[in-house]
């Protein structure tokens, strides 16, 4: 695994400035960990705040979600060994070096598409705390919110997802605005390569734009804290793609020309010819066979994500539990491993560190935080997971993230 000094560059860390008071207000954790203690009970009042077809959409996989069952169950399978002897008593050191930064914990929020629908103005709010925090903020190219204004808000605390598009001046154009508004690293997903169906989103007439009937309308009023943060937010588009896609497109237009255009399949020699115009760290995300982890490394990608998309994409895809240890034997120890599925807790987090991984990444446990209790969700759960994870790693006698894989049961 990723050794301490590798890949650090001290002098690249920049101050970090205070985000914007709005974005992220003072938050008493002690008050709040009274009443959420943990993401599962932030998870919990989350589901009694959104509408159905927002929690569907969030929390939903694929099929009879087999997959993500089998995430879970596989994950909370994973034991460690305590050492009560060791000669050491903490505190952990949770500092993790990863893409020429060093980051305060070993883990960072998750690119989700059409966060905003979650809860309005989620992104915003999840980036200024990951600036706070001094973690990673993963932004979509299907955000509701543009890449200039997280670049804003997140500093280099922010990486830029792509979805890439058949024609590769629009892809080129979207990295250019990327580039120019700062963004350091670049995340290619690959596991989406066609158009996907999932049966509560079709039931519910969830996508873009809504199918508004008397359901959706009944189900967004007996919501109403969402229903009037959506009003003042306005109505959710890709805004990304807004600029791409051609002047005076409805909502539907730019969907429908979006879907046609996008090009998810992405090839060795596409990750080459991203590598060639993308001058900083280039991730690939989604990947589960070892020997395409393999093949990103050797078209240049910096680190790979070993990710099945949080079983949203093919419900017979083995869990990231499963395919993690060979990904790591098939890349090597050095080689910088990301990887999602699942978190809820830092005890999750550590279970995938044991397992390989350098650093791990979680999008429904921060989306539904924000859900639960608005802007004052984002900084609690950075508080909750950064808690668990040194209560733990304290209980496991275990002194830095690297050496988790040393407690593997």
């Amino acid at each position: 695994m990723l050794k301490q000094n590798d890949t650090v560059d001290t002098a690249a860390q920049t101050a970090i400035a205070a985000p914007r008071a709005d974005l992220l207000p003072r938050v008493d954790h002690r008050t709040l960990d009274q009443r959420y203690p943990s993401v599962a009970y932030m998870e919990a009042r989350a589901r009694r705040r959104i509408p159905r077809f927002s929690w569907d959409y969030m929390m939903g996989g694929i099929g009879e979600e087999a997959g993500i069952a089998r995430n879970r169950r596989a994950l909370s399978d994973v034991t460690l060994v305590p050492r009560y002897l060791a000669d050491w008593d903490g505190p952990p050191q949770l500092a993790t070096p990863l893409l020429g930064r060093t980051w305060d914990m070993p883990f960072g929020v998750s690119p989700v598409g059409f966060g905003g629908v979650i809860w309005p103005n989620a992104p915003q709010y999840l980036a200024a705390a990951a600036r706070a925090a001094n973690v990673p903020f993963g932004l979509s190219t299907v955000s509701t919110v543009t890449l200039e204004e997280i670049a804003g808000i997140a500093g280099h605390h922010a990486w830029y997802q792509l979805y890439a598009m058949a024609d590769p001046e629009i892809n080129r154009a979207i990295l250019k605005r990327a580039q120019d508004a700062g963004y350091e690293v670049l995340v290619i997903t690959v596991d989406v390569p066609k158009k996907m169906r999932r049966d509560h989103d079709v039931a519910n007439g969830f996508g873009i734009p809504p199918r508004v009937d008397a359901r959706m309308i009944w189900r967004a009023a007996i919501r109403p804290a969402w229903a009037l943060a959506m009003l003042r937010a306005g109505t959710p588009r890709f805004e990304n793609i807004v600029p791409h896609m051609g002047a005076g497109l409805s909502n539907a237009e730019m969907s429908k020309k979006f879907q046609a255009e996008r090009d998810g399949r992405v090839t060795a020699g596409k990750l080459a010819w991203y590598r060639d115009i993308w001058p900083g760290k280039l991730v690939v995300k989604g990947l589960i066979a070892p020997e395409e982890a393999v093949a990103a490394r050797e078209a240049g990608a910096d680190a790979v994500v070993v990710s099945n998309h949080g079983a949203r994409q093919i419900d017979a895809a083995p869990s990231v539990v499963e395919a993690l240890p060979a990904v790591r034997a098939a890349v090597g120890p050095d080689y910088p491993i990301l990887t999602d599925g699942a978190v809820r807790t830092g005890l999750d987090i550590m279970r995938y560190l044991a397992l390989g991984a350098d650093f791990v990444m979680a999008g429904r446990a921060f989306y539904l935080s924000v859900a639960a209790l608005g802007a004052p969700g984002a900084a609690h759960a950075m508080h909750v997971l950064r808690e668990e994870l040194t209560i733990t790693m304290g209980q496991l006698g275990c002194r830095q993230p690297r050496d988790l894989h040393r407690f593997l049961s």
